[in-house]
């Protein structure tokens, strides 16, 4: 008898192994044979090496919206499922969404889908933004299962009539591995306090105006730091280009650190998390953070208000506004020990409660054909 295959896509190979591990793991050890689907990057092999899966190349343009390019992502998704006849495909992000359950749809593969935030083209206006919202419509009506990160893109996929409530289910973002973010890790320092930016650098999270309010807090008092993690996506439309990066580096207080595969290490030199992003799904850093017992402060927009309530577990700022941001680091900053402490303790017990990693890999499991109910 052979061995189901189970498929898993996105846009870059780096977010299924550092955001589908545990899924991964656990398909397989389920009894599934798990293939990756992705564009070639450093972590392609790493998928092999170190989770034991199989890795497929696809050839995507992330930045941009040829049709003719992205006609060929939907022949190579047919050429896959052809050849490998999965009993599920899973797809992650926008175009793997659209394309993958168009090509699954055709060779009646069941397609499972998940919304990790809509994206730069639901927060911007125009024909970009119509024609991806056409491609949701045309699309995710055809997916076995559609989850979704937030309950406001929940209620905008439904008021707009993207995804049929029927086949539409709310899940705690990617979900948090509550061991390997742990505030028991957190170490003391003696050096100034450390605000830490952890994402893609992108300026759709909000950087030019972290960069702006840090400067700004900086020149009023110097006790104060910023670190920024992650990597370059060079093939986002809102990247943010490396000799950028390299001049904001150069700023007094600022650390650029690049991309890490260790975060748990870097929030634990930490003492508090800024994400000042214009919309989000259900942010990463922001779950992370939570677990390891830090503060936060982020802006009031979906996905970060959804994990953070203003005085309770963290701050909250108007976004695309700098000195909104500025006012509420500088509150955290001034704030007692042990009331920064209370915040951060908050986050932890609320990840614990309702974002551990186990509900996310649970629910995938249970949208597999031949578990549903």
């Amino acid at each position: 008898m052979s061995i189901p295959t189970v498929t898993l896509s996105a846009n870059t190979s780096w977010y299924l192994f550092n955001f589908r591990r545990s899924t991964i793991l656990r398909l397989q050890s389920e009894g599934y044979r798990v293939v990756c689907l992705s564009p070639q990057d450093d972590y392609s092999a790493r998928l092999e090496a170190e989770l034991g899966c199989q890795w497929l190349p696809l050839t995507m343009d992330n930045k941009g919206s040829n049709p003719l390019r992205d006609a060929f992502l939907f022949r190579q998704f047919i050429r896959c499922y052809k050849k490998l006849r999965p009993i599920a495909a899973f797809h992650f992000t926008i175009k793997n969404n659209i394309y993958g359950t168009w090509a699954a749809r055709l060779l009646n593969i069941p397609a499972i889908n998940n919304v990790s935030g809509l994206g730069t083209a639901f927060i911007r206006s125009g024909v970009v933004a119509a024609i991806v919202r056409m491609l949701y419509k045309t699309s995710q009506p055809l997916a076995h299962r559609v989850f979704c990160q937030n309950e406001e893109d929940y209620q905008l996929l439904v008021e707009q009539k993207l995804v049929p409530v029927s086949r539409l289910q709310l899940l705690p973002g990617s979900g948090v591995d509550l061991q390997r973010f742990h505030p028991g890790l957190r170490q003391s320092h003696g050096d100034s306090f450390r605000f830490l930016y952890a994402g893609r650098m992108l300026a759709d999270k909000g950087l030019y105006e972290l960069i702006e309010a840090f400067t700004t807090l900086y020149l009023s008092r110097q006790d104060c730091a910023l670190w920024l993690c992650g990597f370059t996506d060079a093939d986002n439309v809102s990247a943010i280009s490396e000799s950028r990066l390299q001049a904001w580096a150069k700023l007094p207080g600022v650390t650029w650190l690049g991309a890490s595969d260790n975060m748990e290490h870097i929030y634990a030199q930490v003492d508090a998390v800024v994400l000042p992003s214009y919309r989000e799904g259900m942010p990463r850093s922001l779950l992370e953070a939570g677990a390891m017992g830090l503060p936060v402060v982020t802006t009031n927009v979906p996905g970060c208000r959804n994990l953070v309530a203003h005085g309770d577990n963290g701050l909250l700022c108007e976004p695309k506004n700098s000195q909104s941001l500025q006012l509420a680091m500088a509150a955290l900053l001034n704030m007692p020990e042990n009331d920064r402490k209370r915040l951060g303790d908050n986050s932890r017990h609320l990840i614990e409660r309702a974002y551990s990693e186990d509900l996310v890999v649970d629910a995938a499991i249970k949208a597999l054909p031949n578990t549903v109910a």
